[in-house]
């Protein structure tokens, strides 16, 4: 292993989880040594015929994920990944991806997920992070060319990676293969015999997320966090094995990745998977496979139930729609209603996945007006700047601790220690208020994240992007409200004297330099100077203001 890889390595580890709590998690089983690839290899044998993951192209049952992934881990294992080894997985939402993962999780390998929509910049940084030893791309995915994407990554960062592409019936060249080929390997290699060689309590996802910071952070998980996660959820929602997954949310998303895909196949549900997003498809999608479960952003919602109108398509299945990531408007709830939707409004984010949540049983109110109740086993407390608890009906800071929350930020310590308390306790930026009932609801942000169709966007990041350019000063992202998406993108900069600058120059310069297409600021403004505070901070509820003026 290289010095590299050591770092790597060392680096994935439960770095804030102590002792006490490890062990009272085991003892209540909380925790177990349940992982994902263990449980598609028992539903294989128990029930290999029923359906585990239907895409665009057709259905799959858990016979074929289990032999298809045990495949393509034996591949994957003659190229090198190892437990602890890191595969990048930037694919859209089809069968594919999920074999990928349950394949690099039965080999004890860490999953990546990644955003099909990053771009040079995202995906550079990924690499120069966690070091992947294999990167899934597809060929072209909605006209962009991934190929050539791994290949200005790596010249970019020297990086040594193999590029597994799906799609692609070109020569194989250099350090790429295709997906297809490298399956056709594993059918060739020793089967992995049982799927599932990680341990549970090793870190087994990175996510990267968009914090207050210029880079996203990367979000460590074990298959113990994870699972609990999915297993509480569906225990608090009272489901059952009649319950069929539809996820529209990308899987390169900690949504779609553990609501979608781990949900579904830990529970052994069908996992019904939209890769392109068109409201009018989702409705035919949930009616033709009765649907009753998703967990997406308030834009689907509103997507969804205007198509179901127009078309007037019956949603009645659809009795879990989990909504989260931006304002859920209590008429919006109210409308899915009419249309035999229930939104069930939650909190939640990748460092703790969800943590609160509304149930069938909370009133309507609840579910109009809340952002829902702790999960089972999972401790939420609401402090002020000085660390304080506040009382009932106070403003303040959301903290969490249990089961569910993530194990530290991978080779971040500085970013860990301002996150994490000495026991346990992970801090939201977040405002909330809490009730009497115990019922959380969001008011507010104190970090800047601008969250926009349930992405979350760090306008630091772009803004460090907009003051290289040589007309640029001074410049500020800020979000505005948007009906559909939560919030859009407002660049506003102070331009040098004499210089000039337009939206298209903005636009074409942040493509050039890699910024993947979502963020993308949707309005430039320029302005003759930046409000700041007498420190010199600049007052982005003050830009707001003068905008709306």
């Amino acid at each position: 292993m290289t010095d590299d890889g050591a770092r790597v390595t060392a680096s994935l580890v439960d770095t804030v989880t102590s002792a006490a709590r490890r062990e009272a998690y085991l003892l209540d089983g909380r925790w177990d040594e349940s992982t994902l690839p263990r449980r598609v290899q028992f539903h294989a044998m128990e029930r290999p015929g029923a359906i585990a993951v239907i895409d665009e192209f057709g259905s799959h049952t858990y016979g074929d994920l289990a032999a298809d992934a045990a495949g393509l881990a034996a591949a994957l294992s003659v190229h090198g990944v190892t437990a602890g080894s890191v595969v990048s997985l930037q694919l859209p939402n089809r069968y594919e991806t999920v074999v990928a993962a349950v394949a690099t999780l039965s080999l004890g390998a860490v999953v990546n997920p990644l955003l099909p929509n990053y771009r040079v910049h995202e995906v550079a940084h990924v690499v120069r992070t966690v070091a992947p030893v294999v990167i899934f791309t597809p060929a072209v995915y909605r006209g962009f060319d991934h190929r050539q994407l791994i290949d200005d990554v790596v010249a970019t960062t020297g990086a040594e990676v193999l590029h597994v592409v799906v799609g692609d019936d070109s020569p194989v060249t250099g350090a790429r293969i295709s997906f297809e080929d490298l399956c056709a390997e594993g059918l060739a290699a020793a089967r992995v015999a049982m799927l599932g060689a990680g341990r549970a309590g090793a870190v087994s996802e990175v996510i990267f997320t968009s914090g207050t910071e210029a880079q996203p952070k990367a979000i460590m998980h074990t298959e113990q966090t994870a699972n609990f996660s999915v297993r509480v959820a569906y225990e608090d929602l009272q489901m059952d094995a009649s319950d069929v997954v539809w996820m529209p949310s990308p899987i390169g998303h900690s949504t779609g990745f553990n609501y979608g895909v781990r949900f579904a196949l830990y529970h052994r549900l069908p996992l019904v998977l939209q890769d392109r997003w068109d409201g009018a498809a989702a409705a035919a999608l949930v009616a033709e496979h009765g649907c009753s479960y998703t967990l997406a952003a308030t834009t689907f919602l509103q997507d969804l139930i205007a198509a179901a109108q127009t078309a007037g398509t019956s949603l009645e299945t659809l009795r879990y729609f989990g909504c989260g990531g931006a304002p859920v408007p209590a008429h919006l709830v109210d409308h899915a209603l009419d249309h035999g939707v229930q939104v069930l409004r939650l909190y939640g984010s990748t460092e703790v996945l969800v943590g609160t949540w509304n149930r069938s049983s909370s009133t309507i109110d609840q579910r109009r007006n809340t952002d829902g109740r702790p999960m089972t086993h999972v401790e939420v407390v609401v402090r002020d700047d000085e660390g304080n608890d506040v009382g009932v009906g106070v403003e303040g800071e959301l903290w969490t601790r249990g089961p569910n929350t993530c194990v530290g930020f991978f080779a971040d310590p500085e970013r860990t220690a301002d996150t994490f308390d000495a026991d346990g306790w992970v801090r939201s930026g977040d405002l909330v208020v809490l009730d009497a009932d115990g019922y959380v609801t969001v008011v507010g942000r104190k970090k800047e994240i601008i969250i926009r169709g349930g992405l979350n966007i760090a306008p630091r990041e772009i803004e460090e992007l907009l003051v290289g350019f040589p007309e640029v000063e001074r410049a500020a992202v800020i979000g505005l409200p948007d009906e559909r998406l939560g919030e859009t993108m407002c660049a506003c900069v102070v331009v040098a004297p004499g210089a000039s600058f337009d939206f298209e120059t903005m636009v074409e310069r942040l493509r050039t330099a890699g910024l993947a297409t979502y963020k993308l600021p949707q309005r430039l403004e320029l302005l003759d100077a930046l409000p700041t505070t007498a420190s010199g901070k600049i007052q982005k509820h003050a830009i707001v203001k003068i905008l709306g003026s």
